[in-house]
């Protein structure tokens, strides 16, 4: 075991670098990096965030980035604020939150009070006389009501009238922000985009204080292919909810309906 802290301080030093100086060049807070030179580990966001920040610290100060990260893993893997990276990004397959049960509950009562009034408008026409001298023409089904809701991130619920069968309706289109916290070059594609297709962003991108919320990306009504240079780089806001990628991860989707998905290459 060795002490990461004093590690990144000796190699500093010999460098004859000052605290505001490896602010400037790795975008990192002068803050957080006396918090990594201190262990203070809790005076950080996270510990995706303090792996990131450990991993641009050490490759701008020439040292071994993975095995300080492994250090970090194995001395600080149980600490009080560690997060699940599992709950902070969901991956293929996971549950659906529970925070939207109420939202359903209260679609299908709408829904079913929808159905009771085209259900009284009916009878009401089928007893009422008719003064027409001609028939309407056949439409070749009855009306439905179909009922659309997002499987994760809170997006406009639609209930809309429609012919049988016809019953399919518009996806969502996702709002996404990207907030950087260490440099990273990023390249955005349309999800399931054609071979050679023009990416919708491509460039190398820094924090930005000026932007707290980050910056949006270009829309897509197809949903978003995500690639980084490197992994623990960036935090994504997807229709209001962040999502942090796990510390692996540098190829993500996300779907018209905001759901995000590391991808396996």
């Amino acid at each position: 075991m060795f002490e990461i802290g004093a590690t990144l301080r000796t190699a500093r030093e010999q460098r004859g670098v000052s605290i505001d100086d490896a602010a400037e060049a790795t975008k990192i807070r002068s803050s957080y990096l006396v918090a990594l030179e201190e262990e203070d580990f809790e005076r950080l966001p996270g510990p995706t965030y303090a792996r990131g920040f450990l991993r641009s610290y050490s490759e701008y100060l020439e040292l071994d980035a993975q095995l300080l990260i492994d250090e970090f893993s194995e001395r600080f893997s149980s600490a009080p604020w560690e997060v699940d990276d599992a709950v902070m990004f969901p991956r293929r397959g996971s549950a659906q939150s529970s925070r939207h049960s109420s939202r359903g509950s209260g679609i299908v009562v709408v829904a079913i009070v929808g159905i009771l009034a085209i259900a009284v408008l009916i009878v009401i026409a089928a007893t009422y006389p008719s003064t027409r001298t001609t028939p309407l023409p056949a439409t070749g089904g009855t009306n439905v009501v179909t009922v659309t809701e997002a499987a994760v991130n809170p997006v406009a619920t639609a209930i809309t009238a429609q012919t049988a069968p016809d019953s399919t309706s518009a996806a969502a289109e996702a709002i996404v922000f990207v907030k950087p916290f260490a440099q990273v070059t990023l390249t955005v594609r349309a999800l399931e985009s054609p071979e050679g297709t023009a990416a919708l962003f491509q460039q190398k991108v820094d924090p930005n204080p000026n932007q707290p919320d980050g910056f949006k990306l270009p829309k897509s009504a197809s949903g978003y292919l995500i690639r980084l240079d490197r992994p623990n780089t960036l935090t994504l806001v997807v229709n209001g909810s962040p999502v942090v990628p796990g510390s692996t991860d540098t190829l993500l989707s996300i779907d018209p309906n905001g759901r995000v998905a590391a991808v396996t290459e």
